[in-house]
């Protein structure tokens, strides 16, 4: 992978478009590389309501994204219907749940809908301790808002996430589930 990408959103952006650019990507947002064997396995869980336009510039550029780093990876875009307040938390640990029945999966994405990854050296496999992966983001000018921030993407192992008891199912609304992981 190279490095910086060149972020450049489409006027007019149809799921068909995400479609016919990712000819390999199968039903269900699953891909395995076509001509070797991935060494990583990762699940990209998005936690999503009302932003269907937001949803396809991040699959537009996540799937492309993903593939050049030749992961086996799946997408898990989790709904939350009605007009209950959002609940960021339970949609992730739902998302995990649901994508640990379909695979024994080494390493868990947990992807705000609106955060489009920019620079291909940002590798979406896990480490030995939990990850935060979107340390630099346009609308903080590329900054942390503080020092302890775990928001917007975040990587654990399934072992990790297991060990923290999940995301708290406490928190409505956007904000405060990502400080209380952050501290445990």
């Amino acid at each position: 992978p190279g490095g910086p990408i060149r972020v450049q959103l489409p006027e007019v952006l149809t799921l068909e478009d995400v479609m016919r650019k990712n000819p390999y990507v199968t039903k269900g947002g699953r891909y395995k590389p076509p001509d070797c064997e991935s060494n990583h396995k990762t699940a990209v869980i998005i936690p999503h309501r009302n932003r269907e336009q937001h949803l396809k510039y991040l699959l537009y550029y996540l799937h492309p994204f993903l593939q050049r780093q030749q992961l086996n990876y799946g997408i898990y875009i989790i709904h939350q219907a009605g007009n209950y307040t959002f609940n960021r938390a339970k949609l992730l640990n739902v998302g995990f749940k649901e994508a640990m029945k379909d695979e024994d999966w080494d390493c868990m994405f947990f992807h705000d809908v609106d955060l489009i990854p920019e620079d291909d050296r940002n590798l979406y496999t896990c480490d030995k301790f939990p990850k935060h992966a979107s340390i630099a983001m346009d609308k903080f000018g590329y900054k942390l808002p503080y020092k302890s921030y775990f928001g917007g993407v975040s990587a654990l192992t399934p072992e990790q996430y297991m060990k923290m008891n999940g995301f708290p199912n406490n928190y409505w609304g956007w904000g405060g589930e990502d400080d209380d992981i952050a501290v445990r």
